[in-house]
């Protein structure tokens, strides 16, 4: 009588069957589970996860059991880092918060760290923009606003005192 019941559980499953089908999740503690998890996450080029994964397990030594331990240990190391970078979006969204009221609540404070961002990005800031130690750099930003004088660049002029800046601030 038993195995009418195991034959006919394979041809029209219970739903005792399907249950225990469907809760069944394979365990991931297996020493070669874990070490072909270690292998895939932290390896870094194909080749070297191929020659690991060889040296690990024979070809003919990849077992059903060994492929859904695998894919449960992929799937949870997926749901975790989905959940990292969750975490991740939240702690960005409340930093920025927080640097909004604290510039409400400290404008002048907050206008002094700005200053002084603009002083350590100038030098670089100027060097993209063309102005050089020796002179607008050619084909840049600098040297086009300079052919807009026409060879007169007055003194005390906005162009001026970035090219004063460009030579001496580097």
């Amino acid at each position: 009588m038993g195995v009418t019941f195991s034959m006919l559980d394979c041809l029209v499953p219970t739903k005792r069957a399907r249950a225990s089908a469907q809760t069944s999740t394979p365990p991931t503690s297996s020493p070669q589970v874990s070490e072909l998890l270690t292998i895939l996450l932290t390896t870094p080029t194909v080749p070297e996860i191929q020659k690991s994964t060889s040296e690990l397990i024979h070809p003919t030594g990849w077992t059903d059991y060994l492929a859904r331990g695998l894919l449960s240990g992929l799937v949870n190391a997926i749901e975790q880092h989905a959940s990292m970078a969750q975490a991740a979006t939240e702690a960005l969204r409340r930093a920025s918060e927080e640097a909004f009221e604290f510039a409400q609540e400290h404008p002048v404070y907050t206008t002094i760290l700005a200053l002084g961002v603009l002083v350590a990005l100038m030098p670089w800031v100027l060097e993209v923009l063309g102005f050089a130690e020796l002179g607008p750099v050619e084909g840049s930003f600098a040297a086009w606003w300079q052919s807009r004088y026409a060879g007169y660049v007055p003194k005390g002029s906005l162009f001026s005192f970035f090219q004063r800046l460009g030579m001496v601030w580097h």
